[in-house]
């Protein structure tokens, strides 16, 4: 007879529980629907936030890159001739950030240039100018 009202204790015991775990469970699964609901928010405004193709913008950015990097070379150059004067091409040296793009001279004199940088199927990237205008366009390497 003592069992009994110890196993009654022990169901009632264990109804309790069973109510307790479903009830964590249901919170604890409300909070993981709203924690995924955060994240694809979130996915969402990344993906409007990226460009809608990462490797032109690269490509843009590799000659913007270049072409700063060229005036660089072209003012350093300028700066530190006696005459003030711009390279010539065959003493202008591309810098490295121009590897695997295209240097097009639209103007070339020792007062001033103009160049554009193209990628290998000759969209231009970036124009880069320098120096006092000049009338005549030169071209060179």
């Amino acid at each position: 007879m003592k069992a009994l009202p110890l196993l009654l204790c022990s169901v009632l015991l264990c109804g309790c529980q069973d109510r307790e775990a479903r009830a964590e469970n249901a919170a604890l699964q409300a909070r993981v629907t709203e924690l995924e609901a955060q994240v694809r928010a979130m996915q969402g405004e990344q993906e409007t936030t990226l460009p809608p193709d990462a490797q032109s913008v690269t490509v843009r950015a590799a000659g913007q890159n270049c072409a700063n990097a060229l005036t660089r070379t072209l003012e350093v150059f300028r700066e530190d001739s006696l005459d003030d004067r711009y390279p010539s091409a065959a003493q202008t040296q591309l810098p490295a950030e121009c590897v695997d793009l295209r240097v097009n001279w639209v103007v070339r004199s020792e007062r001033a240039y103009t160049f554009t940088v193209t990628d290998g199927a000759g969209r231009e990237l970036a124009r880069q100018s320098g120096g006092a205008p000049a009338t005549t366009s030169a071209s060179g390497g």
